[in-house]
């Protein structure tokens, strides 16, 4: 059996934009030497209309071209899915979107249930923004005055 290695996972949605999370992934897999893994979940009950599932063939694609798998899951629970799929592919961050107004929450459920995985998001202009693992052996600093 295959020891699994560590990897960056990209969490897409069939958005043409999402490229840019790949890119992102990409470089972070550069930098670590890490796999770059890709996943999109999809409600159970949701068809798939056929441009759907044209951007996600173009998503995988693109993925390809950084010798990235990519998973797509249909679970109606995507916080937990992404968590379970993060942590059995041992990723040691993961790349998401920057919420919008009136999100789901997903980014803040994916933190509370694997709180040891960082988790970066890209805005539209790619610019990042971390949620970091809290290290309880890291003193704490204080204000002196």
């Amino acid at each position: 059996m295959k020891s699994k290695s560590p990897c960056v996972m990209v969490c897409v949605t069939p958005q043409e934009c999402c490229t840019r999370l790949i890119e992102a992934g990409a470089r972070a897999a550069k930098e670590t030497g890490y796999e770059l893994r890709v996943i999109s979940v999809f409600r159970k009950e949701g068809c798939m209309d056929p441009e759907t599932s044209q951007i996600l063939e173009r998503l995988s694609e693109f993925a390809g071209k950084f010798d990235a798998l990519m998973d797509v899951y249909f679970n109606d629970e995507a916080s937990i899915t992404v968590a379970v799929a993060a942590v059995r592919a041992d990723a040691k961050l993961v790349i998401t979107g920057f919420p919008k107004d009136g999100s789901s929450g997903f980014i803040q459920q994916i933190h509370e249930l694997m709180p040891k995985i960082p988790i970066t998001m890209i805005d539209e202009n790619c610019d990042e923004y971390k949620i970091l693992p809290f290290d309880r052996n890291y003193p704490e600093t204080k204000s002196v005055h």
